[in-house]
Order: structure tokens, then sequence, then C-alpha cells
């Protein structure tokens, strides 16, 4: 995102920017929450959610390291409309928003990344509608498999089955399925989609 910067730009950057460390489990921010900064995950795994009416967790998705994190409500200076935690030992890069909004927002590959960032995220909920229509827990499984082949590899089995809306023991059973059918491989981390030659 901040390629096309020069030195003196990214002298500014940095004196608007800081970053933050944070232990596994560790809140990021809570749903109604209104951010002052831009978020960049620089490290770790953040998992993104929102409770139903029963207080039960339901799982948007999962982010990886130099995702922006809420940046549709933070651009908006908006509520955040979900919560975000640390699954793993992480850093985040905090950058002012209404700093980068006055100096950063006209650099047009700037813009171009949050746009990016954008359809990114509209390509997430597509992916969560689909989870969530699909007829079988298998087609689900496998499309998570295929469309987030390293992803899978950080997950304990138990969050990807929270993040496809079924329980571990339907998740586990549907795996096990699907390793006899050589549909997915078993790897040392995980499973992995098997691509048809």
């Amino acid at each position: 995102m901040f390629s096309s910067l020069d030195e003196e730009d990214i002298k500014t950057l940095e004196n608007i920017s800081n970053i933050y460390k944070y232990e596994e489990g560790s809140t990021l921010f809570l749903e109604g929450d209104i951010s002052d900064s831009l978020m960049i995950l620089v490290e770790g795994v953040v998992s993104i959610f929102k409770h139903d009416s029963k207080g039960n967790e339901i799982v948007i998705g999962y982010f990886k390291r130099y995702a922006l994190l809420a940046e549709p409500a933070t651009l908006r200076h908006t509520p955040l409309p979900s919560s975000a935690t640390f699954k793993t030992n992480g850093a985040i890069l905090k950058i002012n928003i209404y700093e980068f909004e006055k100096l950063f927002m006209t650099h047009p590959k700037i813009s171009y990344a949050m746009i990016q960032s954008l359809l990114g995220k509209i390509e997430l909920l597509q992916q969560n509608i689909h989870f969530t229509i699909a007829s079988t827990a298998v087609e689900k499984i496998l499309q998570f498999y295929e469309k987030n082949p390293t992803l899978s590899l950080d997950l304990k089995q138990y969050e990807i089955a929270s993040l496809l809306g079924m329980t571990p023991e339907t998740f586990s059973r549907n795996i096990s399925k699907l390793v006899k059918e050589q549909k997915l491989t078993k790897v040392a981390t995980g499973f992995k989609f098997v691509y048809e030659a």
C-alpha cells in the first residue's frame, strides 16, 4: 500500500502511526466501538465475530498478516459492526485516521489499495452467504479448503467448524469422509484441498 510513497511521505506516515503488540486471546476491538485509527494487521491471526440474539459467537472471518481491519466503519467514522480478538500473538499498525485522510487519501496507489481491501471484504461476505446456503456440510468444507489454503493451516478444526456454521462433530465426520474420498489430504498442520489432475 505504501510502496509508492517517497521518503518524506514515509516519515510523515511514521509520525501518525504506532505499532501495538497483542497476546493470544486479547481483544482488539468490540462491536459498537468507534475507531480513531486505520488498523493494519502486521503479525498474527485475528478473528472477527458477532454474537447472535442468544449470545452465540458467529465468526465472520479470520484475517492474516497485512490485512486492513474494520476499514469500512473506520473510514465512515461509524460504530464498528463486529468484535475482534487475536487467535495468536500478534501486532497491529494503527494509523491516525483523521491525519491519514488529510495527508494520504488523495494518493492514487493508496486509494486503489483501500478499494482492493473493500472489494476483498465484499468477496468474504459473498463467500459467507454461499457457506450459509450451500446444500451440504461437505460442500461448505470443500469450498473453504479450496478458497483458503493457507488460512486453513493456521486455524484449529473447531474454529473452521464455527466459521462454517457447523458443530465440531459434524465437521470432523465430514473431514474423515473427504480424506477417504481423497478430496482432502492430511498434512502436518491440518488438511489441504486436493486438486484433480
